[in-house]
């Protein structure tokens, strides 16, 4: 499962949405129109990262959890 998350300048959550936002304009199977992305502000991080598919089943808040662990791991 890709998702794009923030991180603030302490490592917490800002925010997260399900695709590579790097993905979109350059995917011609994605659909023409609005839609919406994440931009880090001063400090934060912006991290694309792949979570296991059973993470979908979660809540957002223990999802939210899940990516904050797959960065700290990978650091």
């Amino acid at each position: 499962m890709k998702v794009t998350v923030i991180t603030g300048s302490k490592g917490e959550l800002v925010g997260l949405i399900h695709a590579h936002i790097s993905e979109h304009d350059r995917n011609k199977n994605y659909k023409n129109g609005p839609h919406a992305t994440l931009w880090p502000g001063p400090g934060q991080k912006f991290h694309e990262i792949e979570l296991p598919e059973e993470c979908r089943k979660l809540s957002s808040e223990e999802r939210g959890r899940r990516a904050l662990q797959h960065i700290a791991k990978a650091k």
